[in-house]
This record gives C-alpha cells, sequence and structure tokens, in this order.
C-alpha cells in the first residue's frame, strides 16, 4: 500500500506541476505583450484638408433696392401725358413728409444731385489697401475709403467713385472686371 500512496502521491504532484506549468506559460503568453505594448500604434490617415489662403477679407454690398428697379415701369407707362402729371403732384408733396420722398423719388433724385459708387473691398491690412488703390488708381478711376468697426477690429472699406451718372459708374465697373478686381454692384450714394 505504501507503494499504492506513493504512486498517487506522484500522481497529484504531476497533475499539479502540469496545471501550474500550464498556468505558468498562458501568463507569460499573454500578460507580457500587453503590458510591452503600452505606446499607441501610429494612425496613419490619407485625409489632407487645404485651406485657401486669402488677401482680405471681402464684405459684398447688399443687392441694389428694390426703388431702382422699379423705375423702368413708370418709364414705360408714362408715356402718355396723363401719368406723368400725377407724378409732378407727389414731388411737390415731398418737402412737406421728408419720409415719401425717400421711397419714390430715387429716379429724380438719381438724374439731378445724386452720385453712384461701387464697392471693392473691406480689407484689414493697409498695404493690401494702397495696393488696390493704386491698380485701380492706373486705370483712371477715382476711389476712397471709409473706416468700418467691425467684431473682429477696424477695418478699411475701399470704394470707387463719386460717378455723375450710373452709365459712368457702369463703364468703370466694367474697366475694374477687365482688371481683375471683383467689384461690387453700383449704388446710389
Amino acid at each position: 500500500m505504501a507503494t499504492q500512496n506513493e504512486a498517487l502521491d506522484l500522481r497529484r504532484r504531476a497533475r499539479r506541476r502540469l496545471v501550474g506549468a500550464i498556468a505558468l506559460v498562458l501568463f507569460l503568453v499573454i500578460v507580457p505583450p500587453l503590458v510591452m505594448d503600452l505606446e499607441p500604434k501610429p494612425v496613419t490617415t490619407t485625409l489632407n484638408v487645404e485651406i485657401p489662403k486669402q488677401e482680405g477679407s471681402r464684405v459684398l454690398p447688399p443687392p441694389p433696392a428694390p426703388t431702382v428697379e422699379p423705375e423702368p415701369v413708370p418709364v414705360q407707362s408714362p408715356e402718355p401725358a396723363q401719368p406723368e402729371e400725377p407724378a409732378t403732384p407727389p414731388a411737390a408733396t415731398t418737402p412737406s413728409a421728408p419720409t415719401a420722398d425717400l421711397k419714390p423719388s430715387p429716379a429724380p433724385a438719381a438724374n439731378s444731385q445724386s452720385t453712384y459708387i461701387i464697392a471693392l473691398a473691406t480689407l484689414s491690412k493697409k498695404d493690401n489697401v494702397k495696393q488696390l488703390q493704386s491698380k485701380v488708381g492706373k486705370a483712371g478711376i477715382k476711389t476712397f475709403t471709409e473706416p468700418v468697426k467691425t467684431p473682429s477690429g477696424e477695418q478699411t472699406r475701399v470704394r470707387a467713385g463719386p460717378f455723375a451718372s450710373r452709365e459712368a459708374a457702369e463703364k468703370a465697373r466694367a474697366k475694374l472686371q477687365e482688371l481683375g478686381v471683383h467689384p461690387g454692384a453700383v449704388t446710389v450714394r
């Protein structure tokens, strides 16, 4: 029996050693790679983002007032003498009502004393303002500037003009487009 007990004891020890060896191998296979791989793997991306460089910020002027567009409609209907006569009394009443003068009278004011201007750009750098003015000035077009306060700081608005008639302003606008300048709309000053 002693030999049988010794044989059982040896088998138990062998099983324990085998289980211990298997546990040790599994531990060495799993844990060290996890511990040693603490550095994250580099992520390779093929995303390429390009942002165009801006020379200066540009503010587009608002579209022309709708009061300028209705001018052709009264011009077509006043061909008879009757519609022209009613147009004259409102002009006579406009001094008493200045608010009424602002809406219906752009056409008479445009023909008599209004001047026209063209918005060119709104720039933050003085060098860019001077460069634009010299480029436009070489083409024979007068320019002027106006300081503008914005949330991002003080900027300078560059405008072409003043022009005595809309036709002169439109010719200057076409000339500016030929120079590569992107002018805004012609507006009444």
